[in-house]
């Protein structure tokens, strides 16, 4: 009895976890779409201008997913807008 309810127990958890990182990857994507968007709403053409120069220093726009690409392109726009990028 008691093996069944550990076991049980164990599965919950393990299913918890899974569930719970599957949210915060969710979450993280939303938040590089939300970032270039609210970038791109609040600085118009500098942002756009910063996107250009980005993708002529060889920088791909994939859409707003999660990789590492489009991470590196958000953070070099908000520094170009920042001024620390020329």
């Amino acid at each position: 009895m008691h093996a069944v309810v550990i076991a049980i127990f164990v599965a919950v958890s393990i299913g918890s976890a899974a569930h719970a990182q599957q949210q915060q990857q969710q979450q993280q994507q939303r938040t590089v779409r939300d970032m270039m968007n609210d970038m791109k709403a609040r600085y118009g053409q500098t942002y756009d201008q910063c996107q250009a120069l980005a993708t002529s220093r060889g920088y791909i726009l994939n859409g707003f997913d999660e990789t590492g690409e489009n991470r590196a392109i958000m953070m070099f726009i908000e520094g170009c807008i920042m001024g620390t990028q020329r």
